[in-house]
């Protein structure tokens, strides 16, 4: 007999898991937590995910793949690094102006080492970096001696710091807007340029 999926049950899952990581670490986030947030039984929950290290396991992968996808995208359609990198940081503080428990939940997970990133992640990302060192290269924007691994601290890693410090107001500043991507802009141009 197949199992009839509610979507919205699913939506409800997840939305909690994001918010109890965020709030209480990977470690204060338990099954019967999320369960009782989501409103759903525990039992529903465990039909679909075997244990919270799958749940959380899901929606990283899930996050990380629109943010590669979106960087994907952009150096497809882009003509400057510089560009993708704009764009990129935009995209990024959306997501905090419309969802900011993702772009904690990513700050979150990324500080865990008890996470790392599946291997064809870490692949994808690392090619896409490779591709955006070489265009920046080619174009005469990037210093020659650049890493893959400085494009990702600067391009992704920062930004999400960034953003970060803004959501927790830790400097007494709380705004998004494209000021502030320009500030960001700024501060990884100078670190990459030729």
């Amino acid at each position: 007999m197949a199992r009839i999926i509610d979507d919205n049950k699913i939506a409800r899952i997840k939305d909690a898991t994001l918010k109890m990581v965020v709030t209480n670490g990977y470690g204060g986030a338990s099954i019967s937590k999320i369960a009782k947030n989501a409103g759903v039984a525990e039992g529903y929950l465990y039909r679909y995910y075997s244990s919270k290290t799958e749940l959380v396991n899901d929606l990283l992968y899930t996050n990380v793949n629109e943010l590669a996808d979106n960087m994907e995208y952009l150096l497809d359609n882009c003509n400057t690094v510089w560009e993708i990198f704009e764009l990129m940081i935009k995209r990024l503080i959306i997501i905090a102006q419309n969802q900011p428990e993702k772009i904690k939940f990513l700050y979150v997970l990324m500080h865990d080492y008890n996470f790392n990133l599946i291997e064809n992640q870490r692949e994808r990302i690392y090619k896409l970096c490779v591709r955006i060192k070489e265009t920046g290269i080619k174009k005469l924007e990037l210093r020659t001696d650049i890493t893959e691994e400085e494009i990702y601290l600067m391009g992704v890693s920062f930004p999400i710091q960034f953003i970060n410090l803004r959501l927790k107001n830790f400097f007494k500043q709380s705004q998004l807007s494209d000021k502030e991507a320009e500030q960001i802009l700024k501060i990884c141009i100078n670190s990459l340029k030729q």
